[in-house]
């Protein structure tokens, strides 16, 4: 630890920039939905099905590699992380089928599971000891704000060069990817590698006696930001092009980046506010936000469906923040990773699940009215859980 404080600058900056790398490359491929429905015929269930996919490997590193850096240390599971992220880029630079988009999109999330893990101790390990909540800015921003970066990079690839952009914004990504695992493995270890990496592959799951009041309900409207989250990522840029009428593939990039962009600067804004007050506001602005969604929908407006984008963006934020400080805070120190696992666990697969959901309704019903009706069902999860835990917040 001695020799990563001499650095640390260097240090920090090198694994903090590696971490929104592995979670920009996880962004890039939303805008190229489109071209993927308009050039090979991607089904909309493929692209949903890609996100869900995502998902699956991306908890099960999370569930059962969050420790494995401590046993064979920072480094090693790090650069491997990056190093799965470039092999995902480029199968999905080969994509002309549903096949390698799928294939391509479970190795991201197995790279992005790993990364936000054992990348994610490392930037909190090489902190520099005079700025003690930076580590936590990064680790927390990363993951949003990188998508939003790979997003609004590939938006411009497509825009500029249509017919070149899927393969030259993912070769791009996966060398940028395998020059940062070489950084990472230059690093300094953290952490003095020992036994037990096997017997830490061991998820650990747990709901605390004093959160189990709260659990269900927090539950609830955390997953439904995920969904939120997913919807965004998987349907938006077609929503962007075939309801509201953009003819240019970069507006889809944007709706992405703004939502992704908008919660960690909100969450940060409010993290000083009180718990109850901070998750009923983000609540109402997030079912603002995402009623602006239906609106824009229903008249075909991109305008407001942008503006929309950035309110639910925010209220995201905050109510993500403050439904996981009502947890934490009634969590032991000791079994606040097994909390989170069991949050992770249910709002992933929530996310998931409503996500092949919604591919297969597209295919039947259409866009338009799929996209407004899993709006809906956002705005009844996030009321019912944000008024559930507020009550149960004031009757601890």
């Amino acid at each position: 630890m001695l020799r990563a404080r001499s650095r640390p600058a260097t240090t920090f900056t090198t694994a903090s920039v590696s971490l929104v790398a592995v979670c920009a490359a996880a962004g890039v491929p939303a805008p190229l939905y489109v071209v993927y429905q308009q050039t090979y015929g991607v089904s909309t269930v493929a692209l949903t099905g890609a996100f869900a996919i995502y998902i699956l490997p991306l908890l099960a590193a999370l569930l059962c590699c969050g420790s494995l850096s401590d046993h064979l240390g920072r480094r090693r599971v790090a650069a491997a992380a990056l190093l799965v992220g470039a092999l995902a880029c480029l199968v999905l630079a080969t994509v002309d089928s549903a096949a390698p988009l799928i294939i391509g999109r479970a190795a991201q999330g197995l790279s992005v599971g790993l990364a936000l893990s054992a990348l994610g101790a490392f930037v909190v390990d090489l902190a520099p000891p005079s700025r003690p909540g930076l580590a936590g800015a990064v680790t927390s921003g990363a993951p949003p704000g990188g998508i939003a970066i790979g997003a609004l990079a590939s938006g411009a690839a497509v825009q500029l060069a249509p017919e070149r952009a899927p393969v030259l914004s993912f070769v791009v990504t996966a060398a940028l990817l395998a020059v940062a695992a070489v950084a990472v493995g230059l690093l300094p270890e953290t952490v003095t590698r020992g036994p037990g990496a096997l017997r830490s592959l061991r998820p650990e799951v747990a709901v605390p006696a004093a959160a189990r009041a709260v659990f269900p309900v927090v539950c609830v409207l955390v997953a439904a930001t995920y969904v939120l989250g997913g919807f965004t990522q998987a349907l938006a840029p077609s929503l962007a092009v075939s309801v509201l009428g953009r003819t240019d593939l970069f507006s889809g990039a944007l709706t992405v980046a703004v939502f992704h962009l908008a919660g960690p600067v909100a969450g940060l804004t409010a993290s000083r506010w009180r718990t109850a007050p901070a998750l009923a506001g983000g609540a109402a602005v997030l079912v603002a936000g995402t009623g602006g969604f239906i609106a824009a929908i229903a008249v075909g407006s991109f305008a407001i469906y942008l503006g929309a984008a950035v309110v639910a963006g925010a209220g995201f934020g905050v109510a993500f923040a403050a439904a996981m400080r009502v947890l934490l805070e009634r969590s032991p120190a000791g079994v606040h990773a097994a909390t989170l696992a069991a949050v992770y666990l249910f709002c992933y697969l929530a996310a998931a699940v409503s996500s092949l959901l919604a591919g297969v309704a597209v295919e039947i019903w259409g866009l338009a009215p799929v996209a407004s009706v899993l709006c809906g069902l956002v705005i009844v999860m996030v009321a019912a859980g944000a008024t559930g835990s507020v009550l149960r917040t004031r009757a601890a």
